[in-house]
Formats: C-alpha cells, sequence, structure tokens
C-alpha cells in the first residue's frame, strides 16, 4: 500500500487535507488464512448439497439450470483462484524445485493421476452406461452412469470454450515467472495457451460431484463416504498437472469449482426434471441381445 496526501505534488489531493491510503493488486498476497478459508467454503459445499432434498427444486415450479448453490460455488472458485494469482509464480517454482521432481514417488502418483483427464472420463462413463444397458440393470446404475457422462462433457465444454477466449499461458511457457501472460483467442489455436481453467480438474470434480449428488439420493449416509473419497481422488490429476509445470494453481482451483459446480446443476437439473429429452431418448434406450448378436431400439418421445 502507499499513501496519496495533499502535500504531494504528483497525486491527486484528498479531500480535507487528510492521506487516503490505496492498495495497489500487484502486491497483494493472500494470507494463509484467507486461502485456507477459500479452500473450506469449496469443500464446504457438498455438505450443503447432501441436505438437500430432491423436492425441494419443484417447489418453486421450473428448475433453474443453475441454482444458488452452483452460483456461489462459482463465486468462490472464481474469487479464489484471484487470489491464488498472486500467488502461482511462487507456488510453480516451488513445485518445480529438486525436492519434488527428483521424488520418484512423486513422480509416479503424477504421471498415473494425468492419465485421469476429461477423454478417460469421457469414455469410461459412456462404457459403463452402454453396459448398465446391455446388461438390463436397474435404472439406477443407468442414471448414474448417464448423468455423470453428462457433468464430464459440460465441465470439459465450458472449459474448453473459457481458456480458449483467455488464452492465458503455462507455467512452463514463462519458465514459472508470469501468472499474468494471456493472448485471448490464442487458446483456440495453441495448447500451450490453455491453462486457465484446468480441464483436468474440471473433469475430475464433475464425475465426484455427480457420484455424490446420486448416491446421496438413495443414501445420505452412503453419501458421506463416496463423497470424501471421490473429491480426495478428484483432486489428483490438477495437482499432477501442476507438478508437471502445466498449470497454475489458480487454474486447478478455478476448475474444480467449475467441475463441482456442472456435476450438481446436471443431477439436480436431471431429477427434478425427469422429462427432459435427453434423459427420455438415452434412457429410453434398450439395448438387447438375441442369437449372439446385439441389437440396439431407440425409443424417442418427444
Amino acid at each position: 500500500m502507499h499513501r496519496m496526501c495533499d502535500s504531494t505534488p504528483s497525486t491527486r489531493p484528498a479531500r480535507h487535507g487528510r492521506c487516503v491510503v490505496v492498495s495497489d493488486m500487484r502486491s497483494f498476497r493472500p494470507s494463509r488464512r484467507t486461502t485456507a478459508s477459500l479452500a473450506a467454503a469449496l469443500v464446504a459445499a457438498p455438505t450443503i448439497l447432501l441436505s438437500q432434498t430432491p423436492e425441494s427444486g419443484r417447489a418453486g415450479g421450473r428448475t433453474p439450470v443453475i441454482g444458488w448453490l452452483e452460483a456461489g460455488v462459482l463465486g468462490v472458485g472464481l474469487a479464489g483462484s484471484l487470489a491464488l494469482m498472486n500467488a502461482d509464480a511462487r507456488i510453480a517454482r516451488r513445485l518445480q524445485s529438486d525436492r519434488y521432481q527428483r521424488n520418484d514417488t512423486y513422480q509416479d502418483i503424477a504421471r498415473y493421476a494425468s492419465k485421469v483427464n476429461e477423454k478417460s472420463l469421457f469414455a469410461a462413463g459412456i462404457v459403463t452406461y452402454g453396459v448398465a444397458r446391455l446388461a438390463h440393470a436397474p435404472r439406477t446404475t443407468t442414471d448414474i452412469a448417464l448423468h455423470t457422462t453428462e457433468s464430464i462433457f459440460i465441465a470439459s465444454a465450458t472449459a474448453t470454450v473459457v481458456r480458449g477466449i483467455l488464452g492465458r499461458s503455462r507455467p512452463f511457457v514463462t519458465a514459472d515467472s508470469d501468472a499474468y501472460d494471456y493472448r485471448p483467442g490464442k487458446g483456440f489455436r495453441e495448447l500451450k495457451y490453455r491453462a486457465y481453467p484446468s480441464i483436468h480438474a474440471a473433469a475430475s470434480f464433475a464425475t465426484a460431484a455427480a457420484l455424490t449428488a446420486e448416491t446421496a439420493r438413495h443414501s445420505r449416509r452412503a453419501a458421506w463416504v463416496v463423497g470424501p473419497i471421490g473429491y480426495a481422488i478428484a483432486a489428483t490429476p490438477g495437482l499432477s498437472r501442476m507438478f508437471a509445470d502445466k498449470h497454475w494453481a489458480s487454474d486447478v482451483f478455478m476448475g474444480s469449482a467449475l467441475g463441482a459446480a456442472a456435476g450438481w446443476a446436471t443431477t439436480r437439473y436431471n431429477h427434478h426434471r425427469p422429462d427432459n429429452r435427453l434423459d427420455r431418448a438415452l434412457l429410453g434406450a434398450m439395448p438387447a441381445t438375441a442369437d449372439g448378436v446385439v441389437r440396439v431400439t431407440w425409443s424417442f418421445t418427444f
């Protein structure tokens, strides 16, 4: 911070001769307490979701695509990521130090965790849905598979558009020195300018959020087990990308918030409006086996 007073000829005089303290946003550094509070708010959001009943979205009539919970989480993600940007370079340099990079255990974890991305998760969702339909699995199984896959797609598509527009460079581009290097629109053309938000984090948290929300609809007790485990696992792909110098900490934070919001919103919307066209079309698919040949019959009722 610095003071602007009427005695300083190069600055605008303050009213009544008093000094006005002006903060310099570039020199702002979030305290550990601030960062911890933002992270806690994001982690606590699933608890709020679990406390809601399936009927809560129907009381007001037409279910909105984005509810107050999702809007709040996106707000926390945005505020948290903006705060973290001032510490991004320092965090990136720390992770690239020999202390971490020469650790074989960290290297192995990061290598395997990075394989969990939007492509592998989306493919797993499609396969699970297909197998469930072929095996005539209970509606619950196909619900979970379909809605989780939808969540992954929505989160990934949104992240793709946003990072394409912003064009934020990845840490390695500036040797971990400039977290404010943006090239608007360049993210659509070059992979190295697709940092914010992390699509790995978005897809992973969308998966965890959808699975937790679906589980909560059938068993609150089970959700308290699935939730913590799911979100803990979901955090590893984003952290692995930070370790690989492909994402800043703020990229992962925002991606996590985006994914969580997508997972909750998709699940809530589909269950509060079970007559929506996508559910009627895809959950009406009736794969069947006869004479060793797989036949797929679709039932579209729009």
